[in-house]
């Protein structure tokens, strides 16, 4: 076995791994390509449908993220799409609008985890006669303490300032930034 390491490749073998590493290359050239192109950041090679997700586990797998629409009366499930978007955010008011033509409804009323809270949705549900239930998200803070969560300070427009719950003035200091905007 000593010997193995010992030896030296042939010529032949040498310019097929070349030719191995350049095809390589190349394929990675184009992936890169396809990127910049498309204006992705990422691509699966395994499922070109499938992105990086987060899972319960709070791991990192390749996989889909299915909207379901369910009757409440029949616990059927009577639509589903599959979306690359990591959170249901921006599905709300689509699978509503959806669920509201199937079951040829005037008005409905919808039930969603916080996950699927956002202003806009919500506003073109009730736009759209459908009434949708879904629980405001909350936002912890480094003290844990419920009466400091972000939903509890007030924004006073005209001075430009924050309050917080115990009635004190919160006044901008300075912006971060991100290589790309400023936070």
């Amino acid at each position: 076995m000593a010997e193995e390491a010992d030896r030296k490749p042939t010529a032949e073998e040498v310019n097929q791994r070349i030719k191995e590493l350049r095809n390589r290359k190349q394929k990675y050239e184009a992936y890169q390509n396809e990127l910049k192109k498309t204006g992705q950041n990422e691509i699966s090679t395994t499922d070109a449908d499938a992105r990086l997700m987060c899972n319960n586990n709070n791991n990192v797998d390749v996989s889909y993220n299915v909207q379901t629409t369910v009757d409440a009366k029949h616990k059927l499930v009577a639509d589903f799409k599959i979306t690359t978007k990591p959170n249901d955010l921006g599905e709300l008011d689509n699978m509503a609008l959806r669920a509201k033509k199937i079951f040829q409804a005037k008005g409905l009323e919808v039930l969603a985890d916080k996950g699927y809270y956002k202003a806009e949705d919500l506003k073109k549900c009730v736009e759209n006669q459908i009434t949708p239930y879904v629980t405001k998200q909350m936002y912890s803070n480094g003290t844990g303490d419920r009466d400091f969560y972000t939903d509890r300070f007030t924004y006073v427009k005209d001075r430009n300032l924050y309050l917080c719950p115990a009635d004190k003035e919160l006044f901008f200091w300075r912006n971060r930034y991100t290589r790309k905007k400023v936070l």
